[in-house]
């Protein structure tokens, strides 16, 4: 079989764009396994922690309900937690019988649950009292109503669309237990977001991949805020995809669909939170950034051969990868469309702001400082280290954390990691794609420290500070610590995913390990009874429990296995990178006007072999996952078709002059074609018709 190197119209290679459904059906089993655990955890944690024992939840919940029950979403300073939700309080374990509106920092008795079927419901809460026959006092200050309602209009809308009822007629245990579960949703797809970044950054590396998408399994923090009710969750969502459309944007894909996901992503996460804002100059920066590299790879003269006379031949090494012709234009067009469909999904809230309100995001009138701290010095130390610990595990109210013999070599091991795949990148390129990928985190903990050192130097109050407002750039960062473990070399690194399962693993027993006794565990009593206090209270049945902890047993088993399998395959099972972005140093322009058909004597797609219509053939999948002898290439229709290099079938690729380049090749020539153009390859490439190894 022969086929015509002919380029989609868009003239992108294949894989090189972001199309959301071929990337979801490309990715592999282990993938869907760590993010099945992921989610596993989730629902875990969302019975593991108290109702109410998550930062602000009970005023999360109250702002879903206030829109549940159509009061609006008021001005700042204007709402207050309603009856209902001042009862939902009172109800939960959040505080005593004595005291129900007082944090209460001892372990929950499983005795003060109330029968699962004798909880009021949500809307029968404004009316219970306190437990000595007084009215409930009046709702403290909502103050989310400062933020944009899109997190709530979710939940309102989850809780409407639930049969039998106007969404306030369930328990209020249910009530919170649902939004919980809809949190976890919401946070459930981070680790393939992680790997689909790693992916394209890697050029499909698999270790670097998979040991991005086991990052999230490491960071306690994250199962605990991601299973309780709170509107940084849906940021976190929309901000890693946002970053994973970036991450596209800067290895050449300059498309106005892909400018279109990018404004709609980056719009939703503005209407999120504020703290989405960081993405907006990362966006506009990596248009800049891909405009110049196209320009430069156009004007780019043909590279020197870098490999010897006598070695195996490569594909990636003729040049046949194509400039698109719009990417060497200003990307106005892109930026455009991109900064209007942003502004229509979210943006839109911010302007209103600051014509409403003339500033950003309006303060809460009469909301709480916050703690009363001496000097800088004392500042300093809870910006840095309790933006630390609450970003790896400090739970409940901050309550209860894990040790400093975990958060600090935890930290070390993040940093050094991702200064490794910085400083190790294989290219320019990669490198600052990667220090690109540490923007979102940087931005964020700026915009933090700008927030609450201002209110520090006004009152002297410190506030707003914690780890959990900077998990919208955590996949841009477990995309950076996943490539880091590519730095120790192709042997060593496929020990790794077993190595990130392992310290992800450890992290969640040691959080277990803190957080059960501590909410659960009666003085004198034991872990069975700490498990049955926590059931007690749940909304959910024992054996719901039960089924959750034995699936995520039977998950974590499988990731496991699929870690093992990736170390013990050998270095040579992995071709590692074999497919060169659309655009990179020295890259030869394929000039191709339009595409044409083939010529006379051309085969055209079989479509009777199974690895055409099979996405791991394609650059969507692993590199690994493909025959280490097949190449797709687009036909005129935009569908790809899988081309095996064999000697006994030569290919005609680009009617390029091929001639004997060292022992055992193929001397064959191609005849050129009014269906195809010479590719400025690098240096005078070997006979294409030579075997492909698996490299």
């Amino acid at each position: 079989m022969s086929a015509s190197p002919t380029v989609s119209p868009t003239g992108y290679p294949v894989g090189a764009r972001f199309r959301p459904i071929m990337l979801l059906r490309s990715a592999p089993l282990p993938i869907w396994l760590i993010t099945g655990l992921f989610a596993a955890l989730l629902a875990s944690w969302s019975v593991l922690v108290p109702q109410y024992h998550a930062p602000d939840e009970p005023n999360h919940v109250d702002a879903v309900m206030r829109l549940v029950q159509g009061a609006g979403w008021p001005h700042p300073g204007h709402a207050f937690v309603r009856p209902d939700g001042v009862g939902a309080i009172a109800a939960s374990p959040y505080g005593t019988d004595k005291l129900p509106y007082d944090l209460d920092y001892a372990p929950i008795a499983k005795d003060d649950a109330t029968p699962r079927g004798d909880r009021p419901t949500w809307d029968e809460m404004g009316d219970i009292r306190q437990p000595d026959g007084e009215p409930q006092p009046a709702g403290e200050i909502q103050q989310l109503v400062q933020h944009p309602p899109l997190y709530y209009w979710v939940g309102a809308a989850v809780l409407w669309a639930l049969p039998g009822g106007d969404g306030d007629d369930l328990r209020w245990d249910v009530t919170i237990g649902i939004l919980r579960l809809m949190s976890a949703l919401m946070v459930a797809p981070i680790p393939l977001l992680a790997w689909a970044g790693a992916h394209r950054v890697s050029d499909g590396n698999r270790v670097a991949s998979t040991c991005a998408a086991l990052v999230p399994l490491a960071v306690p923090q994250l199962s605990h805020i991601g299973s309780s009710v709170n509107n940084d969750n849906l940021l976190a969502l929309t901000a890693g995809l946002a970053t994973v459309t970036i991450v596209y944007v800067l290895c050449g894909d300059t498309s106005l669909r892909t400018a279109a996901w990018t404004g709609v992503f980056i719009g939703l996460a503005l209407f999120s939170k504020s703290l989405a804002i960081v993405l907006v100059p990362m966006a506009a920066l990596a248009y800049l950034v891909a405009w110049r590299r196209a320009r430069r790879d156009a004007h780019a003269p043909p590279a020197p051969p870098r490999r010897g006379p006598d070695a195996p031949f490569l594909l990636a090494e003729t040049g046949l990868m194509a400039v698109p012709p719009g990417s060497t234009r200003p990307p106005w067009r892109q930026i455009l469309l991109g900064g209007v469909l942003m502004i229509g999904f979210g943006g839109w809230w911010w302007v209103v702001n600051l014509v409403r309100y003339r500033t950003f995001q309006p303060e809460t009138p009469g909301f709480p400082l916050g703690n009363l701290l001496d000097d800088w010095g004392d500042y300093t130390e809870v910006l840095v280290n309790g933006t630390i610990l609450r970003w790896w595990g400090s739970f409940g109210w901050f309550e209860t954390n894990l040790p400093t013999e975990f958060v600090r070599p935890a930290s070390v091991a993040v940093v050094v990691l991702f200064a490794l795949a910085v400083i190790r990148g294989r290219d320019g390129r990669t490198r600052v794609n990667l220090l690109f990928l540490l923007w979102p985190t940087i931005g964020l903990f700026g915009l933090m420290t700008l927030q609450s050192a201002l209110a520090f130097a006004d009152h002297h109050h410190v506030s707003g500070i914690s780890g959990r407002y900077l998990y919208a750039g955590l996949p841009a960062l477990a995309i950076g610590v996943g490539m880091g473990s590519l730095a120790f070399g192709r042997r060593v690194s496929r020990v790794f995913p077993v190595l990130f399962f392992a310290a992800a693993a450890a992290a969640q027993w040691w959080s277990v390990k803190t957080v059960l006794p501590y909410f659960w565990k009666p003085p004198g009593g034991d872990l069975a009874d700490a498990w049955d206090a926590m059931t007690a209270w749940s909304p959910w049945p024992p054996a719901a429990a039960v089924a959750t902890v034995w699936v995520g047993a039977a998950l974590a088993l499988a990731v496991l296995v699929s870690c093992g399998w990736i170390a013990f395959q050998g270095p040579d099972a992995d071709p590692g990178p074999t497919r060169p972005g659309p655009t990179g140093p020295g890259a030869a322009r394929l000039r191709t006007a339009a595409p044409e058909t083939a010529t006379p004597g051309t085969a055209g797609p079989e479509t009777n072999d199974p690895r055409t219509n099979d996405p791991r053939t394609t650059d969507w999948g692993p590199a690994d996952s493909r025959p280490a002898d097949s190449h797709p290439v687009s036909s005129p229709d935009g569908s790809t078709e899988s081309t095996t290099m064999d000697d006994s079938e030569p290919v005609d690729i680009a009617s390029v002059d091929s001639r004997p380049s060292g022992p055992g090749r193929s001397q064959a020539t191609s005849t050129p074609t009014t269906a195809t153009t010479r590719s400025t390859a690098k240096g005078d490439p070997p006979s294409v018709t030579s075997p492909v190894p698996s490299h």
